[in-house]
């Protein structure tokens, strides 16, 4: 098989040069100076060195969608060839047809798996070496993005299933489709806690991640990492409370070893709720995807294009400097079932409470400053009148006690809010009389 792999791409090569030295491409002569044959698990590529010449090229092939490159190939390829600038190179690709395909490629075929720094094993590249990526300072977080069909799932529950397996890792698992690609792989060693599947778990298990993240930066013990894999995450993009803590993790996380694997089959730049988390999201395991517009975000660029993939697999691995096409592992619920079990921290998460977190977490070297008496009381009168954000900005600043920032507000409103909540949970009176002589107050109930 790889024999026929390597005569196609030669011919293909060969085709390509000639056409582009005499002149028929681009209307004059242009020097290929190399031209490098990829064999891959899924698809061939050429990568064609034509130095100043190379954009003009480049046009000529991918011109008309790929009429004139399509003329090229000496086989029935699957799918839509594409062409697009790999560094100095012109990069082409087309798919195999099956009799050549290696779609199915088992994660315990491919060796040894990685221990340690936050690595796993994601597949076969196209030079037929292992893809290996990590959560470090680089890539401390990833978006994985496919359609259905895609292998997405897969890929999650794989990289799930390995980064188990290291003591030093603890994972926290979220799926926005009720449990029907994490719910397998929830019993897993080093799992923290129960899967979240709904509003109020996702916002109690990330409420706990992110007081997690808080306790390592004012201890300064950031050994082991807090890895949250989160499945489907588009179903919460209007949950302001549930973007806003994954908006925390994502932009602060890195330096507290608190890691996002953050997973959609719809990848637009709306699911995300907050722009800042798609810029965070820095490595990218895009799958087959809808669209131009979908490949653009989980690629992260315009080119190569992931709406282009294969399917059942093929996919694109990236990170910054960094872009292979690759297979992923197959793993099947066998494997995941050998893997072994824990026992959850919690049975169920501890319920959210805003004002554990902070709306600004302890950077190093700074210390936040403590509410006061008067705040606090001004957020309960606040509480109280049902006022919103800028009116009590107004209220603080009146009152002598300075114009907090945006943070510091929504942190008293809702310290307001909970303490006039408890005061009406246990039948307490609580009454306030404005200048006006018009009053507020919470009703003793029997």
């Amino acid at each position: 098989m790889i024999g026929s792999r390597d005569k196609l791409l030669n011919e293909w090569a060969g085709y390509i040069s000639k056409t582009a030295g005499s002149g028929a491409l681009t209307g004059k002569p242009v020097a290929i100076s190399r031209i490098e044959t990829i064999a891959g698990p899924r698809a061939g590529a050429l990568g064609l060195l034509a130095g100043l010449d190379a954009g003009k090229l480049l046009r000529a092939l991918a011109k008309n969608d790929s009429a004139s490159l399509r003329q090229f190939i000496p086989w029935e390829f699957k799918g839509e060839p594409v062409a697009y600038m790999a560094g100095r190179y012109v990069r082409i690709e087309a798919g195999w047809p099956n009799k050549l395909s290696e779609s199915v490629i088992r994660l315990g075929d491919l060796g040894s798996r990685p221990k340690g720094s936050g690595r796993w094993t994601i597949g076969k590249n196209e030079y037929g070496r292992t893809v290996v990526p990590g959560l470090n300072d680089k890539t401390p977080h990833f978006l994985i993005s496919g359609s259905t069909g895609s292998g997405k799932s897969v890929a999650l529950q794989s990289a799930v299933l390995q980064l188990s397996q290291d003591p030093d890792n603890l994972l926290l698992l979220i799926d926005g489709k009720y449990g029907e690609s994490l719910g397998q792989v929830v019993h897993l060693p080093n799992v923290v806690g129960p899967l979240a599947v709904d509003g109020p778990g996702a916002r109690a298990a990330l409420g706990w991640a992110c007081q997690e993240m808080r306790r390592r930066y004012q201890n300064g013990n950031k050994r082991g990492r807090l890895v949250i894999v989160v499945d489907e995450f588009q179903e919460w993009a209007d949950d302001k409370v549930f973007v806003g803590l994954v908006r925390k993790i994502a932009s602060q996380g890195r330096a507290a070893n608190v890691h996002l694997l953050m997973s959609t089959q719809h990848p637009t730049v709306s699911a995300f709720g907050d722009p800042s988390v798609r810029r965070n999201l820095t490595g990218k395991i895009a799958l087959r995807v809808d669209d131009a517009d979908a490949s653009r975000v989980a690629v992260g660029s315009n080119l190569p294009r992931a709406d282009f993939l294969l399917g059942a697999g093929d996919s694109y691995t990236v990170a910054p400097g960094a872009c292979h096409r690759t297979q992923v592992a197959f793993v099947d619920k066998k494997e995941i079932g050998k893997a072994g079990s824990g026992q959850h921290l919690f049975e169920e998460w501890p319920e959210y409470e805003a004002e554990s977190i902070g709306q600004d977490l302890p950077q190093p070297g700074r210390q936040r400053r403590s509410l006061t008496h008067s705040e606090i009381g001004a957020s309960l009168v606040a509480a109280m009148k049902g006022e919103g954000r800028p009116a009590f900005k107004d209220r603080l600043e009146a009152e002598g006690l300075g114009r907090p920032g945006s943070d510091r507000a929504r942190t008293l409103m809702t310290l307001g809010r909970n303490v006039k909540d408890w005061l009406e949970s246990h039948d307490v009176t609580l009454c306030y009389q404005d200048g006006d002589g018009k009053e507020w107050s919470i009703e003793a109930t029997d």
